[in-house]
């Protein structure tokens, strides 16, 4: 095996996952009665057919070997409890006879974090999935955690309110799910990204001790407990409640859009916006393949494009447009108006299937990664290059998609040729190692919104260092018995 910053790069999937497969042990029968006992018989599901749709997420990898017929982990039984109390028992006498649990909301991870790889029991939290309080005079919304993104939405809606977070995954994307992985929506310029956003939550610890954060706008009373739980991907316990800022649906909204001579420039205008203060709801710049490929006819050949979506107070809109067309009108090569804007919000959340390309032979994933202003452009420069060297791959192109005061992120999606599973998973994981390996040389962190799960887990001790330590004692003092999603986020299931 190759060494790496990262450590030793699995060749394949069955490397990657061997460790964990081999401490796999037989779920009794009488810990499947117990769960009956506590969720009733028709909610604890055993069957093959269900066992493999929870076998996997969303993770490319994942169904590249379903598609060339290998099979995944399963799962012993699914659990699907119907409230706290439930979840509770669930991992009361999972703990006590120590069975793996793996936290499952959506499905929407695209990193391999519910994969069963060392088996035991999936607790699906769906059935937690009601709107318990919405508060307009505090502007706080208290859902459960199996609600969905696109159903919270709606809910609020009625009420005039909006939490603002819209990640691609939407329509299939849970409550939970958000949390544990730390998300980013399309609109985190204006309203912030999920951490932004939580003012308290309720989880259910290993063992099955239920633990409240006490609901304030903000507090001092040493570290922030909830916090612990964010971007934990269920290695800590299972957020079964929140609450959340919301705020009035906009009054308004406007798009207005630019072409700029390549991805350098535009990701300096970018910072010259966001160093005013202004916060435009969106701000995307694609580079030329993807300008090319999601706005053809809309911008020049072999430019970029630099697209803003504001919305809010009415007058509020009008300014910040102003301002920002200030800034970026003199240095575009042209304004394009509002019709890239109209077109994004009208078609940015349809993807076309992975069996589409799987059935041309072809791998593809996307990646997102962050870095600072005075690295970010380094950083785009180096990840592509490293990739492209790659053997088999076609392309690599990029899009900025979250802007802060300090930094941005890229998100990079490649093209490669696998005529079959061997050559798919070799050219899979040689793309990824050349990313990440050049990201984090280039001062980039090696995930801004996707999380961990078990894909990325090789990398963490480059991307934290010795901080990495203080990760694993959390971990180890909330989950002694290392029972919790096996295999994520930490790399570890002792």
């Amino acid at each position: 095996m190759d060494e790496t910053a990262g450590g030793s790069r699995p060749v394949d999937f069955e490397t990657a996952t061997a460790v964990h497969r081999k401490r796999r042990r037989p779920l009794r029968a009488e810990v499947v009665s117990a769960l009956e006992k506590v969720v009733g018989p028709e909610h604890v599901l055993s069957g093959r057919a269900a066992l493999e749709v929870y076998a996997r997420d969303s993770w490319p990898l994942a169904a590249l070997r379903v598609h060339h017929g290998a099979e995944l982990p399963l799962p012993d039984v699914v659990v699907l409890p119907g409230g706290v109390a439930e979840v509770s028992a669930v991992l009361e006498i999972l703990y006590e006879h120590e069975v793996p649990v793996i936290p499952y909301g959506g499905g929407s991870g695209v990193l391999g974090g519910t994969l069963p790889v060392s088996g035991g029991v999936v607790v699906d939290v769906k059935r937690l999935d009601r709107v318990l309080e919405i508060n307009d005079e505090g502007l706080y919304v208290t859902a459960q955690a199996g609600i969905l993104a696109v159903d919270l939405e709606r809910a609020l809606a009625r009420a005039g309110l909006t939490l603002g977070h819209f990640p691609q995954s939407v329509d299939v994307a849970s409550l939970g799910g958000l949390i544990a992985t730390r998300s980013a929506g399309q609109f985190s310029t204006k309203y912030g990204n999920i951490e932004d956003m939580l003012l308290a939550l309720e989880v259910v610890l290993p063992g099955g001790k239920v633990v409240r954060t006490r609901l304030a706008p903000r507090s001092s009373t040493g570290p922030d407990v909830k916090n612990l739980f964010l971007g934990s991907e269920g290695t800590l316990g299972i957020v079964t409640e929140a609450s959340l800022r919301v705020h009035p649906r906009p009054e308004k909204r406007e798009t207005q859009s630019y072409e700029v001579a390549d991805f350098v420039k535009g990701l300096e205008l970018i910072r010259r916006v966001m160093r005013t203060g202004l916060r435009p709801a969106v701000i995307r710049l694609y580079d030329p393949i993807e300008t090319a490929h999601s706005f053809k006819g809309l911008a020049s050949q072999g430019r970029c494009l630099l697209l803003f979506v504001f919305e809010g107070f009415g007058r509020l809109v009008d300014l910040e447009a102003s301002a920002v067309d200030d800034i970026c009108g003199p240095e575009a090569e042209r304004q394009l108006g509002p019709e890239p804007g109209r077109h994004w919000l009208e078609h940015r959340n349809i993807v076309r299937a992975l069996p589409e390309f799987m059935n041309q032979n072809l791998v593809v994933d996307t990646l997102e990664v962050a870095a600072t202003w005075d690295r970010v452009a380094d950083l785009y420069r180096t990840m592509t290059e490293r990739m492209l060297k790659v053997k088999g791959i076609i392309s690599a192109s990029a899009h900025s998609s979250h802007s802060y005061t300090q930094g941005t992120n890229l998100y990079i999606t490649f093209v490669a040729l696998g005529p079959d599973l061997a050559a798919a998973e070799r050219v899979y994981y040689e793309i990824w190692e050349a990313a990440m390996t050049a990201c984090l040389e280039a001062g980039g962190t090696m995930c801004h919104h996707h999380g961990v799960g078990l894909h990325r887990t090789r990398w963490m001790p480059a991307e934290h260092g010795e901080a990495l330590e203080v990760l694993r004692r959390l971990k180890e003092a909330l989950d002694p018995k290392g029972l919790m999603n096996p295999g994520k986020l930490f790399g570890e299931v002792d």
